[in-house]
């Protein structure tokens, strides 16, 4: 049992599951109510249901994993033949039956929290399938797979609100900044995922740009996604704190706290990380050091994730924290091919 469940935790990948778990995040903070007195939004992780949801969300992915090692077994055997299930170190069946019953369980937790939470669940499970289906058709893969891992803003949106009807005037305004600024996220996150599947993705038939073209063209959507998405944050200096940042215009003393202090600095440290982040994936990638690509890829998506929630110094240890864990984690996972 020791072994099994060893090889399990293994399979779980656990270093994704701070990508959902912050996603879901992402949507807890994003659907909190502005609180501004204080220029910030209240810290909704003190709700039970906020909790429960971001727990679901750190743990799905690891549990979802383990169907994704099954149906891509063909692949993993050229790309990753170290993983457990490949291996025969952990057992399909026992590991599918669990998490199975794990999945049925979660499922039963997010009905709890809220019918429109499950139906994200239910929606991101059938995408997450469907984009082991589709890995062969070129661009679609990654945009199907980036809509699978967006759910989770949807479902941290609703275990806050109950629902995903927006408290503004457009009923949907917040599917559009889930698919505005989450989606295009893991969009990039899933396309620098194939650098280190080529010879695998080859040899089973997988189409991927970076199968397709020479690896500049891959390096220049890369570097094309990424510069777009911290250009966007900048621009965008957080929808919600514009709110207050508008709101505090008759009380200046607010006004310049504010921008004096907190925004600038943060804008300033998250938009610096990105770019360093950035800078250390290309050079990992060139390298072929894809191990080391993989870690700095996971720290990359969950850093862009950050600049859109509240500017608050406590979010800021979280993001700072999660890289660090991260890190941590990857030393656990040592073999580029597991």
């Amino acid at each position: 049992m020791t072994h099994f469940l060893y090889y399990y935790l293994r399979s779980m990948r656990l270093y994704y599951g701070f990508v959902t778990g912050t996603t879901v995040l992402w949507g807890i903070m994003h659907a909190s109510p502005v609180n501004y007195a204080h220029c910030t939004r209240p810290f909704s992780l003190l709700d039970t249901k906020a909790v429960v949801a971001l727990i679901v969300g750190f743990l799905a992915w690891g549990v979802n994993q383990v169907f994704s090692d099954y149906l891509d077994r063909k692949e993993d055997a050229v790309n990753a033949p170290h993983r457990p299930m490949v291996t025969g170190e952990l057992a399909a069946k026992p590991a599918l039956v669990l998490s199975s019953v794990l999945m049925v369980l979660i499922g039963a937790v997010s009905l709890w929290i809220s019918p429109w939470a499950f139906l994200m669940l239910c929606i991101g499970g059938v995408l997450n399938v469907a984009y082991s289906r589709l890995k062969c058709v070129p661009v679609v893969n990654i945009v199907v797979y980036g809509c699978a891992i967006s759910c989770c803003a949807l479902y941290g949106i609703a275990a806050v609100r109950g629902n995903l009807r927006s408290t503004a005037p457009e009923p949907l305004e917040d599917v559009m900044d889930v698919a505005f600024l989450v989606l295009p996220v893991h969009i990039l996150m899933c396309h620098n995922s194939y650098y280190k599947d080529v010879p695998g993705d080859r040899a089973a038939g997988v189409r991927t740009l970076q199968t397709l073209f020479p690896q500049q063209v891959s390096f220049l959507v890369t570097f094309l996604l990424a510069c777009g998405i911290i250009i966007l944050g900048l621009l965008s200096c957080r929808t919600a704190d514009m709110e207050w940042l508008l709101t505090g215009l008759q009380q200046k003393e607010l006004l310049l706290s504010c921008l004096s202090t907190e925004v600038p600095l943060m804008l300033a440290v998250q938009f610096i990380g990105e770019l360093f982040l950035l800078g250390l994936l290309f050079r990992a990638l060139e390298g072929r050091r894809y191990h080391r690509a993989t870690c700095l890829n996971c720290q990359l998506c969950v850093a862009m994730l950050y600049p859109w929630m509240p500017q608050k110094s406590a979010l800021l240890v979280v993001e700072l924290l999660s890289l660090v864990v991260i890190q941590l984690l990857f030393f656990w996972y040592r073999d580029e091919k597991e």
